[in-house]
């Protein structure tokens, strides 16, 4: 019964993680359990374990006895991001250059490239299919740490290229192309460097158009509601 109950959580978390990340729910948006449970046609103890998953990958905000509400993505999420990634992706690309110099299959890097490169000029579910690539890095990889650790990063990466999309675009395709190159041909430090220079272009050209369409921080209303308790105490 457990494990039922285990599988049916994850399912929902996927259902509900995907439908944040293409925004077909909003941010801001209420995640009531009794409605998410009547449409799925589930029981409310999964759709709990689905949220409180959400909530520890950073997609949902709960507070005590409060409904969970879509997580507001603001400019200092998009940041700290951009400076996880910078730490994670060049430590994977190295670490996939010498699993592939000593013989591991790049045949799914490969093939993730030339999908990517498909949705790029096709200009369909690009954001998508560079995350996969972007998987599959961390997969050649082979470091079960940072592979869980890539897990809460990558869902939040997909998200903000979804607020990114005009860099979506067949330029994408080549910084992708050499990285996976330079992996394939077992050159570590040239894979280390690009992947550093691939995260810190998408850096400088997403930034400035994300610190003007989001927020620079969560909660404000948050604060005021403390404060009105402070006060009336």
């Amino acid at each position: 019964m457990d494990d039922d109950i285990d599988a049916t959580g994850r399912r929902i978390a996927h259902v509900l993680r995907e439908r944040i990340i293409t925004g077909e729910i909003d941010m801001g948006h209420k995640l009531g359990e009794r409605d998410i449970a009547e449409e799925l046609g589930v029981s409310r103890v999964p759709v709990r374990e689905a949220l409180h998953v959400l909530e520890a990958e950073g997609f949902v905000s709960s507070a005590h006895r409060r409904a969970a509400v879509v997580h507001r993505f603001t400019a200092e999420d998009a940041r700290e991001l951009f400076d996880m990634r910078m730490q994670l992706e060049p430590f994977a690309a190295g670490l996939a250059a010498e699993r592939a110099a000593a013989g591991a299959d790049t045949t799914a890097l490969r093939a993730a490239l030339e999908v990517a490169h498909v949705a790029s000029v096709a200009e369909a579910s690009a954001s998508t299919r560079n995350s996969d690539l972007h998987d599959e890095i961390f997969a050649l990889a082979g470091h079960a740490l940072l592979s869980r650790m890539s897990g809460l990063l990558t869902g939040r990466t997909r998200w903000l290229f979804r607020l990114t999309p005009e860099r979506d675009t067949v330029g994408r395709w080549d910084e992708h192309a050499e990285m996976v190159e330079a992996i394939v041909g077992g050159h570590v430090s040239l894979a280390q460097t690009l992947a550093a220079a691939h995260v810190e272009r998408a850096r400088v050209e997403s930034m400035p158009g994300l610190t003007e369409r989001l927020p620079p921080v969560e909660r404000p209303e948050r604060r005021r509601r403390s404060r009105r308790v402070v006060a009336e105490s």
